[in-house]
């Protein structure tokens, strides 16, 4: 029953929310109100912004989810009509739901009426968080109690807030930017309550923004904000400030609007980029992966420069700390994905790693650096040598061994060098030590037990542009962790089958793993369509090969992947199967146009727990 002809009631018992749905899509108005309903909240529909605002009026709902595009009036209307009608009344939270974020966001009557929007086609687990969000506790805060007289407050946008749109700032609207694009500035928008944080993501997974605009001074924390976040490392960041040096992949305190064109590059060069990636490198929550995508759209280099207000004394073009840096670095070039050339040479701190240090002379003996040097003499008669001030008394110069007095230089005795005199314990010595003190912990190290550290710039490899494009399945079983969800549907279904007759029977299976080594040069030269076709006949040559000279007793099931395919061979040992993979490969190559540099390997049930 729509609330338009709904008695007035009053609020149930339950604990969930009272919610408006205004939709004029039946489908969405069953879909919402079943799973809503399920979660204890009442639901009353509208299907027209008439109906809605209607309703609105009548009832006190806790949350109103309003589609933008609705007959009559729109759910912008409806939000703004009711907040003139009703001041100083208690008002929902008001959520749209809309495909269309950028008419929405460019609506004449301001669309920051609404507390939240939640793009279409809609996530019931958002819309369910969105509900859950709008407590007791947030309804005193954020809305203002009957007969209060304190103003309507400027309402929290979501998903593509307006200054996502490029309304950020002067410097931003009237200088070099091209208009037209979606921009999250920092750190405004990183600064956040927990609701706009989480919408942040949401709108980074529909690809809401465009380039990260840096409008003041950040701190560590909201540069870590920008790798923490889902996605939010794969965008441009355009800085207004000047203060990012290297990191950010435009500096717009130097530019004009003659400019324009050049930061339109960069950022299209981002997006082009970006596409070509796999969801897995974009949505991985792996610091490495992350850092490979950021080579990948950035299409420069990682390369590092100096910094001495870094803590390893360099700085890499990113916004990455370069300690994060050059730990994860070390991995993906030992896996093959980065190519390293040589920049520097620093040393680090047993401590804290730090590569800040005051290096100094210091005495050997008590580790002070209250030095001084003076000559050293040498008496010929009785060939004593000692500091200069253990001759010295007076203006006479006195062997302190035989008391003589060294008169003539060259004849009674000569200064063959100099000592370094402790001023503390009076230690001298031709060769002072050399101490490390670490301006981040005061540790103090040996000159002769100091760790170093190599400094590199890095870049993608072939296989590291590979791994971009294909995702995880392109590291294969043995060097990546095999996630079964990651799977073809009908390979897993296969997969489930198998297991549960070696468990009973032990039956045993093998499942072959493809790849093709050749499919990006392939592609580069006779198009994606050519190497469909090439994989097909391929994976159909293989069938044949397997039935007609392997003898496989039992099902023989075939499944194409992303990037890899896969054979699942029933009632096949392994072991035997495994001798015999690099003659299936040729064999099933042999009549192809071009080689597809396919590469078999095969797993058995051990190699798949």
């Amino acid at each position: 029953m729509s609330p338009a002809t709904a008695e007035p009631h009053s609020p149930a018992p339950s604990p969930g929310k009272r919610v408006l749905v205004a939709e004029d899509s039946s489908i969405t108005q069953d879909l919402l109100k079943l799973v809503l309903s399920q979660h204890g909240h009442h639901v009353d529909l509208a299907k027209d912004g008439d109906e809605a605002l209607r309703a609105l009026n009548a009832h006190d709902y806790d949350v109103a989810l309003l589609d933008f595009h609705l007959p009559k009036k729109d759910g912008v209307q409806i939000a703004s009509n009711f907040r003139a009608q009703n001041k100083g009344r208690q008002r929902p939270v008001f959520v749209a739901i809309t495909a269309d974020v950028e008419g929405l966001l460019a609506h004449e009557e301001n669309c920051e009426c609404f507390d939240e929007i939640v793009p279409k086609p809609v996530n019931i687990n958002t819309i369910s968080q969105v509900i859950a969000r709008a407590t007791a506790e947030e309804a005193a805060a954020d809305h203002p109690e009957p007969n209060r007289s304190a103003p309507d407050t400027a309402p929290r946008a979501i998903a593509d807030s307006p200054a996502a749109q490029g309304d950020t700032s002067e410097e931003a609207s009237s200088s070099f930017l091209p208009t037209g694009y979606k921009l999250l500035r920092c750190p405004q928008d990183l600064n956040t309550r927990h609701r706009s944080a989480r919408a942040l993501q949401a709108s980074l997974d529909k690809g809401g923004y465009d380039a990260v605009l840096v409008t003041a001074p950040v701190t560590p924390q909201d540069l870590a904000a920008l790798w923490q976040t889902k996605a939010l490392h794969l965008l441009p960041v355009i800085d207004l400030t000047g203060t990012l040096g290297e990191a950010a992949d435009v500096d717009a305190s130097r530019q004009s609007a003659s400019d324009r064109e050049a930061s339109q590059d960069v950022i299209e060069g981002f997006h082009d980029r970006r596409a070509a990636m796999h969801s897995d490198l974009i949505y991985t929550d792996d610091l490495g992966e992350k850092l490979i995508g950021r080579l990948h759209v950035k299409g420069e280099p990682l390369t590092p420069t100096y910094a001495p207000a870094e803590k390893l004394l360099f700085r890499f073009n990113t916004v990455l700390p370069g300690e994060a840096i050059v730990q994860e670095t070390r991995k993906l070039a030992d896996m093959g994905l980065l190519s390293k050339r040589f920049v520097d040479r620093v040393h680090t701190c047993h401590g804290c790693n730090s590569a800040q240090f005051n290096v100094r002379e210091d005495c050997p003996e008590c580790r002070s650096a209250n030095l001084r040097e003076e000559p050293y003499l040498h008496h010929f008669r009785c060939a004593y040598q000692g500091p200069e001030s253990d001759f010295r008394q007076g203006d006479d110069l006195v062997c302190p061994k035989c008391r003589k007095e060294l008169r003539h230089f060259g004849r009674d005795y000569d200064k063959p060098g100099t000592l370094v005199v402790c001023q503390e314990c009076h230690h001298s010595t031709a060769e002072p030590g050399i101490g490390f003190i670490c301006l981040n912990c005061a540790t103090r190290t040996d000159g002769d037990t100091i760790d170093t550290l190599d400094i590199h710039a890095f870049d993608l490899t072939d296989r590291g542009v590979g791994f971009v494009e294909a995702g995880s399945s392109f590291l294969g079983f043995t060097e990546h962790t095999l996630r079964f969800a990651e799977l073809p549907l009908d390979l897993v279904i296969g997969l489930n089958s198998a297991a549960k007759r070696y468990n009973e029977d032990s039956t045993p299976f093998t499942l072959l793993d493809i790849d093709y080594q050749e499919k990006r040069e392939i592609e580069r030269e006779h198009g994606p369509r050519q190497f469909a076709q090439l994989r097909h006949q391929f994976l159909e040559n293989l069938r044949a090969v397997l039935q007609s000279e392997t003898e496989v007793p039992g099902d023989i099931k075939i499944v194409k992947g992303q990037t890899y395919d896969f054979a699942l061979l029933v009632d096949a040992d392994p072991e035997t199967i495994r001798p015999l993979a690099e003659d299936l490969q040729r064999e099933a190559e042999t009549q192809l146009r071009h080689t597809l540099g396919a590469h078999i390997r095969a797993f058995g049930p051990g190699d798949l727990n």
